[in-house]
């Protein structure tokens, strides 16, 4: 894990593996389609897709990076 400052608050910005978020934010949206198996199943897939969402949006916008000072994508 590579620890760089931000360029907003010159806080922490922690980066991880572009490559490893996007596989797991794509197998977390895949794994969603699981709610149109079963009614129960409808909340916890928008949960799951909500949190690959994200990840992928981390990786691709974000290109990874997260400052820990002010909680934004430091991607630029």
């Amino acid at each position: 894990m590579l620890m760089t400052p931000c360029r907003r608050c010159r806080g922490e910005v922690v980066q991880k593996s572009r490559g490893r978020l996007t596989m797991v934010g794509a197998l977390m949206l895949a794994a969603a389609g699981l709610g149109l198996i079963s009614p129960l199943l409808w909340v916890p897939a928008v949960v799951v897709a909500m949190t690959g969402a994200y990840l992928l949006a981390w990786a691709s916008i974000g290109k990874g990076r997260w400052c820990r000072g002010c909680k934004r994508f430091d991607g630029v």
